[in-house]
């Protein structure tokens, strides 16, 4: 159950405070993390009576979280906690008690099981910001300390005459190209969390062929711009890395869900 919880408080945390800049966005992140689970776990007396130190636990790993990720596209989030915050969430739901007890019951339909309802609510959340900011986190360690500094293939030195030092040597690439203009759209931002979530609910309701057609249809997709990028390679190995990650938390998700579902 605290697995569903914490995951919960980092994925709402996430959403709201992807908006703020500066200080308020890890304190606004802490707040909401932290009202998420107090609400949830008071004691034994709370509504899914999670014990307090799993409570706090998971108080700890949503804190650092929080204080260790900024959501700034100039700034890459640190893996580590990405890493942390996965093995909590998957050790959480693996050895932590799920409730059984229904959070209410409408009359004349089935009872709502609150660990289903925990896991579904927080895959949502979670599968949106929360996973953007883990994938480019591994995506930046496949780059490299320094993204987008190698070698041209077809650069070479070059002296000219400064005009605050007399002699300047410099590499120049050969067959230079003005950079592309930044783009207004934010479709990886977006087409990410949609692909994640429609991955969990097709295999939530077993159409594994549809989700097999949904990643095909990717790599069709993106063929030609990996195709273009022949002589480097870098494309090829960026698409791999970051649809990999993703679609690894898209199963990962899908596993917490079937974990309530098997313990309600």
């Amino acid at each position: 159950m605290i697995a569903a919880v914490l995951l919960l408080a980092v994925g709402v945390g996430d959403l709201v405070r992807r908006r703020l800049s500066g200080t308020a966005q890890p304190i606004v992140g802490l707040v909401v993390a932290a009202a998420i689970l107090l609400i949830a776990g008071v004691g034994y007396a709370g509504p899914l009576g999670i014990a307090p130190v799993t409570t706090g636990i998971a108080a700890v790993i949503a804190a650092l979280w929080m204080l260790a990720v900024r959501i700034n596209e100039t700034v890459t989030p640190p893996l580590w906690p990405a890493a942390l915050l996965v093995t909590a969430v998957t050790l959480g739901a693996m050895l932590t008690p799920w409730s059984a007890e229904p959070v209410f019951v409408v009359p004349g339909t089935t009872k709502l099981e609150p660990g289903v309802a925990l896991a579904v609510l927080a895959v949502v959340a979670a599968l949106t910001t929360t996973a953007n900011l883990v994938t480019r986190a591994m995506l930046q360690v496949a780059r490299g300390s320094h993204p987008g500094q190698g070698v041209h293939p077809d650069s070479r030195w070059v002296m000219r005459w400064g005009r605050r030092r007399a002699l300047v040597i410099e590499r120049e690439d050969a067959e230079s190209t003005p950079p592309a203009a930044p783009s207004t759209l934010q479709g990886g931002r977006i087409i990410g969390p949609l692909e994640r979530l429609l991955i969990v609910a097709l295999a939530l309701v077993g159409a594994h062929g549809l989700i097999a057609a949904l990643l095909a249809a990717k790599g069709i997709v993106r063929f030609p711009e990996i195709s273009a990028d022949r002589r480097l390679g870098s494309k090829a190995e960026e698409f791999l890395i970051g649809s990999l990650t993703s679609w690894a938390l898209a199963g990962l998700a899908v596993a917490l869900v079937a974990r309530a579902s098997g313990a309600a």
